[in-house]
């Protein structure tokens, strides 16, 4: 008489659980990948653009995937039920690979910051400044707080 197997009902709920999750990521996976394609097409367009504003509102989406991603890598990452099991090895490649976009992405914004600097005192350095900023310190002049209400600067400008 051969034993039978029985498995533990527990055990059945966890992996149905697990089936359901395998199933969300694996479509989670096929979605980013298709968006991932998408944005590539995209920087084929936009990168033959001479429009500004579409370059800048391209560079704030940009920014807005970056932060919504950044929101659910995070979320992600604090589930203990998702990091509990995740062996040591994919920690560390995991670290590594963020560590070496963190890095790409700060020197990115240095670049960008010190171009930056540079045209502004190119600017400074000319008998004139560009009609957008005379009407932009002229209405910031007309609209200013009373002495007592005045703050510092704002970072930018």
């Amino acid at each position: 008489m051969g034993m039978s197997f029985i498995e533990d009902p527990k055990v059945r709920l966890i992996k149905e659980h697990i089936d359901g999750l395998i199933k969300r990521l694996e479509r989670w996976v096929s979605d980013q990948k298709r968006f991932v394609s998408e944005l590539e097409k995209f920087g084929q367009y936009i990168s033959n653009t001479d429009d500004r504003l579409s370059l800048l509102y391209s560079a704030q989406a940009m920014l807005m995937y970056i932060e919504r991603t950044l929101k659910d890598f995070e979320s992600w990452l604090n589930n203990p039920v998702i990091t509990s099991i995740m062996p040591l090895e994919m920690l560390k490649e995991l670290e590594e690979r963020l560590r070496k976009i963190v890095i790409d992405f700060v020197k990115l914004d240095i670049d960008h910051t010190s171009k930056y600097t540079e045209l502004l005192k190119k600017i400074s350095s000319e008998p004139t400044v560009p009609e957008i900023l005379k009407l932009y310190f002229e209405h910031k002049m007309a609209h200013a707080p009373r002495e007592s209400e005045r703050r510092e600067m704002p970072r930018f400008l």
